[in-house]
């Protein structure tokens, strides 16, 4: 250390054209580096989806579900494995523990999945979950200038290719758009008069679609292949295709196909949008992974910008990411410039010293700028968690700068005549370089036990302690380099000043007052912090403060066989509710689809979405309420067993940890369903409780056939009668062909469908002994079926859901639930856990805990290495016992509650209240080398380090108030963490600078000081 000092003071030109050239590339990196709202988290999952278009819930989970748990659970090493199956479709979610190697586990999961059997029509996707793999930018999309069709058409050919070129777009979806097909409507009575069914009519389209290899033929040394080849290229091929008749028909004579069917193209629409009732296309835009958020989002809305200037199109932007992003790195920025302002405030008021002040605050942009370079390189993004490290350190950042410079700056006052310039600049850097260094180190170990807070804390918390080390080291090179440079060239003209002061005078009084009334001091302290202790029960505990997100989610679920008309006039009713109801800014639905929810199976014509927008006034949980108590009233007035489900709207980033989940086990479907419905209601009732859910609350009526007596001795084949019965409920899909030069989609279904359970029975199917009824071969029975049907581990379970309404009550709320449950008579065979905020509250506490423990370890190892011995190093770290005094109450007087942003505070202080210990303890140490006794080395480190320990802890703590007082609530970087940092770093440095002088005099008062015990540094 001491030779870098003299290094940088022989090269001081070098020194400061370094400094630039940091600054240089640090300013240029902050303008390449990625900006983003939260860290890119790789979350340790995988979702499997198979789509299966007509197939019911029952056989989702038999044919798809069960196969593919199976083979699943033989992946070793995952965490959970749930599932969901519904009409057309089964999710598979796979849970791992973070850490694991995901692009293995993703390989091993594509691998079975592609060696499982399943049915021909099933479609598989495998997908990975990031935090940042939604869309950045939604919008509806309007015209005043072109009709619907002419809007699609311009979005289509246009708008959505201009969107896909640009740098870093990995997709554009339109939600809302037609889709032409050709629709072939075959009249029943007319084809069964002949024979004919849908699947002959299949086999006959398809067959004229061929491609057979016949041999080669030699010419001229020339090898020529020769195939025969049929395609269907034009609507009257199909108008006129040739069907023959099945044995013993009424009409024997070949038909062609539009003697029996009405061919024309159909405009269909799987989804609805609106804006504020208005019909609308909504535009979703995900960048590609590895693209800057904030530079996308411009990019698109800078090639959407002409066709708005033109009045081509007008967008309402339901969601910008990018502008969200520039908005909160602002408010960090506007926050951390008011920091930094009070820190040059406070250093002036100490120092008054224009010169000395510059000095001290020169270090914040090196380091700053420093940071953001390594973090680029190292990968980092710019990001709420990364901006939010550099923000809480700015105070730490210029600690060092501090020091360093209020000595040099003190030794110009008081031994000028005993050194000059670089001499001078050297020896005062010297005296504390060895405190600042150590209390540096002790700050940044703190950081090491991160690895100890498992799961996404410890994954959202890892940029925020790389963005704290990094900018702290930083700012320790500053101080030993160049502020001893320009400490040396810019006092050249500083006033002689003697010993001491006004302030440091008043404060040996209170010093030796304070070791002479030893038990007094200590009682005082003891007092103090169990008084502090106590107010914990007082404050209430929640994993992370809940986000004010003014909006909430609308769910609409009528029952499975209705309509998308049926859903749109539900969803119409309540959009014309939401336009009366004050404090609405805005709203949109998405009727069918996927709603909001990527992970939804698509085809769901009986759901509607809505997400509605506040204005930032309204009292969101009495709207809710209002909302829950009204809407379910007006849906079931259109269409009698829908049901609706209003949440708070979703904010970014990790969970705030507010939950209770209610998951419960049953063999019997039955007993699941009546237990999960008792469940359900009890939490409803409870009035601390919001936006309650049960995903086992759906029922719709299902018709089981079984194959009687006389069916059986009729030789019928099941398969027949899947085939017969099934082309009469749904349409028969025969793929893509190209008419007349355009890629189309045929369907065949019937102008009679079947509508009630008389014609079902009276269906015709062929046997052996002639066509006979479906009613006299099989028998029909009505029972009820579930919309849903949910497995864990490959059991079948039931969740019940809730929100409290106060996060700070979670534990409070969690065991009260448990309570009331426990006074239900459940059904036999029903087993229940009861999990949700208060594990994850358990989980984090317990990780931070281990973290603190470790750290503080870390911080005795490095003051051992330090002041060699025990008795110093466990007299510097009785200056954390001190921290809960102050951060407890500050939590309490500012409304907080203790969660773990107020955790990580503390964890932040371990490293940042041994500062000011040490900085006193090596000033005692050195006085007691010098030959001073125990109780003047004391006080002349008392009053020479008071300044610069009370400049240090006050820069730290202004420099954290802007956020203390913002009211921010940005996942781990809230105004909870400044207030604990502020309240406890106050708290400690007041007791450090009175108590631990006492502790110290008490344990080397009565032992001889031996010469071995000082070693020289």
């Amino acid at each position: 250390m001491n030779g870098l000092i003299k290094l940088s003071l022989k090269n001081g030109v070098a020194v400061v054209v370094l400094c630039l050239l940091v600054l240089g590339y640090g300013f240029y990196s902050a303008t390449q580096i990625k900006q983003e709202n939260f860290p890119d988290v790789d979350f340790p999952a995988v979702f499997v989806q198979v789509v299966q278009p007509g197939a019911s819930t029952e056989e989702i989970e038999s044919d798809i579900v069960n196969p593919v748990e199976d083979v699943l659970m033989s992946i070793k090493g995952y965490d959970s494995l749930t599932s969901t199956s519904a009409d057309n479709a089964g999710n598979i979610f796979m849970l791992f523990p973070f850490g694991t190697d995901m692009d293995q586990m993703f390989s091993d999961v594509e691998a079975v999945i592609s060696k499982t059997d399943l049915p021909d029509s099933a479609n598989v996707t495998v997908q990975r979950l990031s935090a940042n793999s939604g869309p950045i930018y939604q919008a509806a999309v309007v015209s005043d200038k072109h009709d619907s069709l002419a809007l699609a058409a311009k979005l289509q050919e246009e708008i959505v290719p201009a969107l896909t070129k640009l740098d870093g777009i990995h997709s554009v979806e339109i939600k809302g758009m037609s889709t032409e097909k050709l629709n072939i409507v075959v009249d029943k009575e007319k084809a069964t008069q002949r024979g004919i069914s849908l699947n002959t009519i299949r086999t006959a389209l398809q067959s004229l679609h061929y491609a057979l290899p016949l041999g080669n033929v030699a010419q001229d040394e020339t090898t020529i292949p020769i195939t025969l080849s049929g395609k269907v290229d034009s609507l009257q091929q199909i108008e006129e295709l040739r069907l023959g008749t099945a044995v013993g028909a009424v009409n024997t004579d070949v038909t062609l196909l539009k003697e029996i069917a009405e061919i024309k193209m159909v405009s269909e629409q799987n989804e609805i949008s609106r804006y504020n009732g208005e019909p609308s296309y909504i535009l979703h835009v995900v960048k590609t992974q590895e693209a800057n958020t904030a530079e996308v989002a411009n990019e698109i809305k800078a090639a959407l910008a002409p066709y708005e200037e033109q009045g081509e199109i007008n967008l309402h932007v339901v969601m910008d990411q990018g502008q969200e992003v520039e908005e909160s790195v602002s408010k960090l920025i506007q926050e951390g410039l008011y920091g930094i302002l009070f820190c040059v405030i406070v250093i002036f008021l100490f120092l008054r010293n224009i010169r000395a002040t510059l000095i001290s605050i020169i270090s914040l942009p090196i380091s700053i700028f420093a940071t953001i370079a390594l973090l680029d390189q190292m990968g980092y993004t710019l990001n709420m968690m990364t901006l939010g490290g550099i923000a809480v350190s700015i105070g730490r950042i210029v600690d060092d700068s501090i020091v360093v410079i209020e000595n040099i700056y003190r030794w110009r006052q008081e031994k000028s005549n005993e050194a000059k310039g670089k001499e001078l600049a050297y020896k005062a850097t010297k005296e504390v370089i060895g405190a600042v260094t150590s209390s540096t180190i002790a700050t940044v170990v703190v950081f090491a036990p991160i690895a100890f807070v498992s799961g996404i804390l410890g994954e959202f918390f890892r940029p925020f302690s790389v963005a704290v080390v990094v900018s702290i080291l930083a700012s320790l090179l500053v101080s030993m380099m160049l502020i001893p440079v320009l400490g040396s060239r810019f006092f050249k003209n500083v006033k002689p000043h003697k010993e001491g002061g006004k302030m440091a005078d008043r404060f040996e009084k209170i010093i030796r007052g304070a070791l002479k009334r030893k038990g007094l001091v200590i009682g005082t302290a003891v007092l103090l912090l169990v008084g502090s202790l106590s107010l914990i029960p007082l404050l209430g505990f929640t994993f992370l403060p809940p986000g004010s997100t003014p909006s909430a989610t609308i769910e609409i679920s009528l029952p499975s066989k209705s309509s998308i008309g049926q859903t749109n006039e539900v969803g119409g009713k309540v959009e014309q509710y939401l336009k009366s109801m004050p404090g609405v800014n805005n709203y949109e639905i998405t009727v069918g689809g996927s709603g909001n929810n990527p992970f939804n199976s698509s085809g769901g014509h009986n759901k509607a979405t809505l997400t509605v927008q506040f204005s930032d006034t309204a009292d969101l949980n009495q709207t809710l309420d209002k909302l829950n108590a009204e809407l379910p009233a007006i849906v079931t007035a259109e269409v009698a067993g829908t049901t609706v489900n209003v949440k708070e709207g979703q904010q970014e980033g990790p969970p705030s940890g507010d939950s209770i989940d209610v998951s419960i086990y049953a063999e019997d479907a039955d007993k699941l369903a009546e237990a999960a419905k008792q469940v359900e209601d009890l939490m409803k009732q409870n009035g601390d409780l919001k936006n309650v859910t049960n995903n086992m609350s759906n029922v719709t009526p299902k018709w089981v056939l079984t194959l009687n007596q006389r069916g059986i001795e009729a030789n019928v084949s099941p398969f027949l009668i899947m085939q017969l019965v099934g082309e009469q409920l749904r349409p028969v899909n025969t793929g893509n062909y190209s008419i007349d030069n355009k890629d189309q989609e045929i369907t065949l279904s019937y102008l009679q469908p079947i509508t009630s359970r008389e014609e079902l029975e009276n269906l015709q199917i062929p046997t052996a002994a002639g066509l006979m009824k479906l009613g006299d071969i099989a028998d029909l029975a009505e029972r009820e079926a579930w919309v849903n049907i949910n497995h864990e581990d490959g059991n079948m379970y039931a969740m019940v859901s809730g929100t409290a309404k106060n996060a700070e009550s979670i534990s409070s709320l969690t065991q009260q639930v448990k309570k009331d449950i426990e006074s239900l008579s459940l059904p036999g065979g029903v087993e229940l856990s009861v999990g949700g905020g208060q594990d994850m509250l358990n989980e984090g506490f317990a990780s931070i805990g281990i973290a603190m423990a470790s750290a503080i370890a870390l911080v005795f190892l490095v003051m051992n290495m330090t002041f060699s011995g025990l008795r110093t190093p466990l007299i510097i770290l009785s200056s954390l016992i001190f921290i809960p005094v102050g951060s407890l109450s500050a939590l309490l007087i500012m409304g907080e509650a203790l969660s773990m942003s107020g955790m990580i505070g503390m964890l932040m202080l371990v490293g940042i209240v041994v500062t000011n210990a040490i900085v006193l303890l090596d000033r005692v140490e050195k006085n007691r080398k010098s030959g001073m006794s125990v109780t003047e080395a004391i006080v002349e480190a008392s009053k020479t380090r008071l300044r610069p320990i009370l400049m240090t802890a006050f820069a730290t703590m202004l420099a954290l108030l802007p956020l203390a007082l913002s009211g921010s609530s940005t996942s781990l970087i809230s105004s909870g963490l400044a207030i604990t940092v502020i309240g406890g770093l106050f708290s400690s440095t007041i007791l450090t600078l009175i108590v631990v002088p006492v502790i110290y005099e008490m344990a080397w008062k009565k032992r001889t000081v031996k010469a071995e015990e000082f070693i020289a540094a």
